[in-house]
């Protein structure tokens, strides 16, 4: 070929340099495309797997509450730690669970941090902590979350009487109520309280219900009906004084944490012309931790009669104004 020739070859290869570039800058860029999309399905598969994780916490939780609550109640005998032995069982729990993944290409670890009393006294909290991994991709993820103890798919038992009451007679379930007969009033003869006869055949709520009447006044209202049908369905009331349920599992009636309290309620068909006898709320009666008693008086209010039975309990006047009672 000629000069010209030559030039020419060499500016169409000038002119078809840039198409060449492009293609492989776009050869390139489909590469990183690919890799990119295989990190975020992995990435993906690693939060679904914690997800599912995370959704089963609050019903194992919920039913290892239940089941050592049940087992308190079988045996009388008061958890030594609770929030230990619940972490633990959690955690047993949560290791099956994770056993489900052990053949496929994740690799899952679930770590129950703690159980603790939540700020509201009807929930326990859990932290726990979880951690995937698939390939080069690790999802962590630390967790906190309220467990209700009020789910009526998991009805948790107040343990509290049948703990105190073990020695002395036992408490045993009619319905969904606690019956103590001899047990409570031989219970606070023993430590001599006063007028401990009120509470022969007295009894209290199985399960820990939350009370719907809120501000607790209200049961004061509309000649007492409020008062009679939280009595009759053994609600559960906020306390400041009363003991957490995680503590009610190591058979303290009191606890330093935001707790609960119930009316423990004397037997209609017991004929008595007694005013006075200690207070019926459960952490009055209960209140046995040294040093000293914390068991103290309050004085009978009748709140219903059929005629015939005398519904009646006795508060003092710190828990009538709470309730909206009119105080003596």
């Amino acid at each position: 070929m000629d000069h010209t020739g030559y030039v020419l070859s060499g500016m169409s290869f000038l002119l078809v340099l840039p198409a060449i570039m492009l293609v492989t800058v776009f050869l390139d860029l489909e590469h990183v495309g690919g890799d990119a999309e295989t990190i975020i399905l992995k990435s993906d598969t690693a939060s679904t797997a914690v997800k599912d994780l995370e959704a089963n916490i609050p019903g194992i939780a919920a039913e290892v509450l239940r089941d050592e609550a049940s087992n308190t109640l079988k045996t009388g005998k008061p958890l030594p730690n609770s929030r230990k032995t619940i972490k633990e069982a959690i955690r047993g729990r949560m290791d099956q669970k994770t056993l489900e993944y052990q053949n496929s290409d994740l690799k899952v670890e679930c770590d129950i941090i703690s159980v603790d009393t939540s700020q509201d006294p009807f929930q326990v909290e859990v932290k726990s902590s979880f951690r995937v991994e698939k390939g080069q991709v690790v999802h962590q993820e630390n967790l906190t979350q309220e467990i209700s103890i009020t789910d009526p798919l998991y009805p948790l038992i107040d343990p509290i009487p049948f703990i105190k009451c073990k020695d002395y007679g036992g408490a045993e379930i009619k319905g969904n109520r606690t019956f103590y007969g001899n047990s409570l009033k031989n219970y606070l003869k023993t430590r001599g309280v006063e007028n401990a006869d009120q509470y022969e055949n007295a009894s209290s709520s199985l399960f820990i219900k939350k009370c719907p009447y809120d501000p607790y006044i209200m049961h004061g209202d509309f000649g007492f009906v409020s008062l009679k049908n939280c009595i009759e369905n053994g609600y559960f009331h906020e306390s400041s004084d009363g003991a957490c349920f995680l503590c009610r599992l190591e058979g303290k009636s009191t606890c330093p944490h935001y707790g609960m309290e119930t009316f423990i309620v004397p037997s209609e068909f017991f004929n008595s012309t007694s005013i006075s006898a200690p207070s019926s709320i459960d952490h009055v009666i209960f209140n046995d931790t040294p040093p000293g008693d914390g068991t103290y008086p309050g004085r009978v209010f009748e709140y219903y009669s059929d005629g015939k039975n005398y519904f009646k309990i006795f508060l003092d006047n710190s828990h009538r104004l709470k309730y909206g009672i009119p105080t003596f």
